[in-house]
């Protein structure tokens, strides 16, 4: 039933994020030709070629923007609104009906992502930005590797853990909202005042138990590094090494996230099983 619930959530959603990429790369197309032929014109032209790369810029906004917009409207519309009496009469569970927005939300998040990131590969000319990101890199690698003895290993380590944290994240800024609609659809009157009291009260209340957990480990950042206390080194049975540390601080940080996520899931399932109310 996942699979039809994908089918259908998919179509719904692609009528609006299909024509905001589109939009965007589009944005981009405009914004380069302005860069690279109209400011050779006179100066009308190019205070036109200036607005269209203004205008690229705010349509990378606004495509963000419409995205989380539009998929959490779509978890309202779905489950919370009248159209809730429908969804829920199918023969699919809520743990099956969360799954589908979540996943959903996941690639459409992803391929809001990739879109803007060939929007940036279109209006930068494509030698020029592929040298300069290349060397870049290079540079960047050669000093860890000789100052922090910081291998090519580490280094693609550290990116698919930080895919995994940027993925969990994404899935964690869509479930507040998710948590937050749930629980405030569960009161009788003002559900939209006591959605964003909530969503308010969960945002505040995970940045000050996170900040609480890590001054309680010793994690932290000093002139721009991060530091971890001596004790929690030696309980850990690591070696005090910037690599070391570093991979300790984003697995820590993915579980945490993690936990944060399912959290706040079971919350969004209870609260979509117990209390909700359509009236």
């Amino acid at each position: 039933m996942l699979g039809k619930l994908l089918k259908y959530e998919f179509r719904a959603t692609a009528r609006v994020m299909l024509p905001v990429l589109a939009g965007l790369l589009l944005t981009a197309l405009a914004a380069r030709f302005a860069i690279t032929r109209l400011y050779d014109w006179y100066r009308p032209v190019m205070i036109i070629g200036t607005f269209v790369v203004v205008a690229y810029f705010l349509a990378i906004l606004a495509a963000g923007a419409l995205t989380l917009v539009t998929l959490v409207y779509r978890f309202y519309r779905s489950l919370l609104s009248d159209e809730g009496y429908l969804s829920f009469s199918l023969p699919a569970g809520v743990h099956a009906q969360l799954w589908c927005k979540l996943i959903t939300s996941a690639v459409w998040i992803a391929a809001a992502f990739a879109a803007v990131l060939l929007s940036v590969a279109l209006v930068a000319s494509p030698a020029s930005l592929t040298g300069s990101v290349l060397s870049g890199l290079a540079g960047v690698a050669e000093r860890l590797k000789l100052g922090w003895s910081i291998g090519a290993a580490d280094l693609l380590a550290f990116a698919l853990e930080l895919l995994l944290l940027s993925l969990l994240a994404a899935m964690g800024g869509c479930l507040v909202f998710y948590a937050s609609l749930s629980l405030g659809c569960g009161f009788a009157d003002r559900k939209a005042l006591w959605s964003v009291l909530i969503y308010l009260g969960i945002s505040l209340g995970s940045n000050l138990l996170l900040g609480l957990a890590a001054g309680a480990l010793g994690l932290g950042f000093s002139g721009g590094h991060m530091t971890i206390s001596a004790g929690l080194v030696e309980t850990l049975g690591l070696e005090p090494d910037y690599a070391g540390l570093w991979h300790l601080y984003m697995l820590g940080s993915c579980a945490v996230q993690a936990a944060y996520c399912a959290a706040l899931y079971c919350v969004t399932a209870w609260a979509l099983k117990k209390r909700l109310n359509l009236a």
